[in-house]
This record gives structure tokens, sequence and C-alpha cells, in this order.
């Protein structure tokens, strides 16, 4: 931690300022706080975790790494041991781990957690503020906040995280770039109870062009007659387009035959990969903004979450240091890129891939899965946060090689996309 006379003389409001106070901003916060660091989060919405930003499935190696298990109050199901995977002819394939391996929680209440645990180490929260100018002048960074009753306030800091999710409107201020917004997919995601036959162990992952094309749909389940179902598109109505599939998806219908919705949300899911530069002079980008989201399910909690615990370690070196440059900074990005970058380029490769293809030959592929006895490597490698491992195991499963052959007009399209 650093010493009283090794953070900076009081002419700076704050060692570093943090734009977002969901998730990813959060573990930055906390991080930065824990080495010594004089942090402001800036958080726009009056609550915090609204509105609701992703389905609450984590795995648990990913919460052991950040350190971030949720509180059992919070907690809806601690007991997921894999996936039902519904092809889109309706084919099913099971994946079961011998034990759980996720958990589903309130994922409102679990930024409340993450945001609670940083203030408790001195982070100063400033909610709700937006943020609505960042200038970089004489070595350090201004940030003017303003809130509902238009009070305006500036804060001078010598670094400044971004976590502001998908806009990057302060990142570009900067001289950054966030992720391409045409490459994004509509979600939505309906609270539903009274349900029909749900296994509570089991994730169900639809995929279906008919009803969610360039992604998939999915119900995760709360308990044995509730689960979050959504979906996410390349269409513009995401929301209409849930209402449809819980319709007339010949197995979602059953699913929901006489059920009730208590919730809806929906947003955007930057499904890109990492942006080429997520630092610059007194900056660095965290989660979304970044592109540090699994281009294959769009959850950015665990990866990004990772991220935002880097920067904040890197922000703690610069202090000490004295060195806000951007050659200093360079350094957060080398070790994020060292952590998961192949991981993220590969998954996106993945979700190019499946884009690709037709209904019919991903029904064709899970049939290989199943007939090439690959089933088995798939519980066995298959891994909610380093799907990279599972992927090059099946890049190098010469059985698969005829499929691949079959559609090789779409993997080399999807290997140039990623």
């Amino acid at each position: 931690m650093l010493s009283t006379e090794e953070n900076l003389v009081a002419d700076y409001d704050f060692d570093l300022v943090i734009v977002g106070g969901s998730a990813n901003g959060s573990q930055a916060a906390y991080s930065s706080a824990k080495a010594g660091l004089r942090v402001a989060i800036i958080e726009e919405h009056g609550t915090t975790g609204l509105p609701e930003h992703c389905s609450g499935l984590f795995s648990y190696w990913g919460l052991d790494l950040l350190d971030s298990m949720p509180p059992e109050s919070i907690i809806f199901n601690k007991e997921i041991y894999g996936s039902r995977i519904i092809s889109p002819q309706g084919s099913v394939m099971t994946v079961r781990k011998d034990a759980p391996h996720a958990l589903v929680c309130d994922r409102a209440a679990f930024d409340r957690f993450l945001l609670d645990r940083a203030v408790s180490l001195g982070a100063t929260l400033y909610q709700p503020f937006r943020a609505i100018d960042v200038v970089r002048r004489n070595g350090v960074v201004e940030t003017t906040i303003t809130n509902s009753n238009g009070e305006k306030i500036t804060l001078v800091s010598p670094l400044f995280i971004s976590a502001e999710g998908i806009r990057a409107t302060m990142a570009e201020k900067l001289g950054l770039k966030g992720p391409d917004t045409t490459r994004f997919v509509n979600a939505a995601q309906f609270y539903m109870y009274g349900l029909n036959d749900v296994d509570k162990e089991l994730v169900e992952v639809y995929q279906t062009h008919q009803f969610a094309p360039d992604f998939f749909a999915w119900l995760i389940p709360m308990s044995d007659d509730s689960a979050k179902i959504g979906l996410g598109t390349s269409r513009k109505a995401a929301s209409k387009e849930l209402e449809k599939l819980v319709k007339e998806h010949p197995v979602m219908k059953l699913r929901c035959d006489g059920s009730e919705i208590r919730r809806k949300t929906a947003g955007r899911i930057p499904t890109t990969g990492p942006v080429k530069r997520t630092y610059g002079d007194n900056v660095m980008l965290v989660g979304d903004v970044a592109g540090q989201t699994k281009p294959t399910t769009g959850g950015g909690v665990i990866l990004g979450g990772r991220a935002g615990q880097i920067a904040g370690e890197v922000a703690a070196e610069s202090i000490l240091a004295g060195d806000y440059s951007v050659s200093f900074l360079k350094r957060y990005q080398k070790q994020w890129r060292r952590e998961m970058f192949l991981n993220l380029k590969l998954m996106g490769l993945v979700r190019n891939y499946m884009n690709e293809l037709k209904d019919h030959e991903v029904d064709n592929f899970f049939g290989q899965l199943e007939k090439k006895g690959i089933l088995s490597d798939v519980e066995r490698y298959g891994h909610v946060d380093d799907q990279g491992t599972l992927v090059k195991k099946f890049m190098t499963t010469l059985s698969l090689y005829p499929f691949y052959l079959k559609t090789s007009g779409r993997l080399i399209k999807s290997i140039l996309r990623t």
C-alpha cells in the first residue's frame, strides 16, 4: 500500500478517476484503492446495477480468480453443472461436469456488492453523476461531471479509467476508440416464473437463426420453475423477437406454457473482440469499452473484471513512479493481453464461424460431435471463461476436418473477419 508521502500531493483531487461504477469499473476501483490510491468513481445511475447488463451466470473459476464470490443472499442457483444445447432442428446435446461449475445470481445486486466493496476501502462515489467532459491538460486529466440538479464538478487527476460501457464517449475525447458499434447484437431477457420441466442444473442454449440470427437464445435456471430467458439478435427489436421465441419455438413454448413474465431487461452486446489500443497518456480502457467481452456469449464480468484489476494495479505502479505517460501505461495492455487476448480472439473466430453456418450445417456439426465421440472432449475441456482451450482442441481434431472442408468458404470468411 502507498504511504502518505508516496501519494500525490493535494494539488490533485484524486490519484485516479473512474467513469463507470458497474462490475469492471468497481474491480478497478477496488484494486487501486486497496493499493492506497485516492479513487473517485463516477456512476450515472441512481441505483447501482440498473439497468441490468447481463444474465448473472458466473463460473466458480472466474469468481475465484477475481476473489469476488457474491454473498449467499443474492445467489439464485448455486448448482449449474453444464448445459443442454438445442440445435436448429431440435437435436439436443448435453454437456455435464461432475461437479457444479457455475452459479446464477442477481446481477444488479452483484454490481452493488462490488461497488460497496470498493467504497469500503476508501473510494469516493459520485452518484448519480454523469461525466460530460474530459480534457487532458498540462499532464493531468480534468473530468467534468454533473447531476440531475445541474450541479457541475470538475475533478483533477493524473490518471483516468474509462469503464463507461459500450458508448466510449469519454474514451474518444482522450483519443481512444471503442468497439465497432456495427458489430453489436441487440439483447433482451425476461425473468419468467411458473415454467415447466426446468432442470435447474443445466443452462439451455438455443442455436437458431430463425429467432436469434448472429447469436443465440438461452434459458438460465434460477430454480426448478423459474429462469432468465433471453436472446441476442442482429435484428433491432430484440424484445419482440424474444416474445416470439417463447411463444413459437417448439421446445421453448412448452417450457413457457402457462408461465408469467415478471421483469424485462434489454441492452446491446459487443461481440467484436478487443479494441486495438486500451491505453494512452493518463488513460486506460476497461471492460466493454475495451472489447474485453467474450464474443461467443457476450459475457464480460470475469475477463473484463480481471482487466479492471490489472488496470488498478498498473495505476498504483504509475502513481509510485510518478509516470502517467503512454509508454508507462502500455504495460496495462501487455499484461491483460498476455492473460486473455488469444482466448478472446479464438472465441471471436467461433462466433464468426457460427454466424456464417446455415442451420442445417449447425445440426450436422452437432451430429459430428456426438458421432465421433468428441462430446467427452467438450465435457473435459469446455470452460465458460477459457473457451480458447476447447477451440484449440477442435482445431487439432482430425475427424472434424471433413466438416471444415465442406464449410471451408465460411471458415475462411470467419478467419478474415476475426
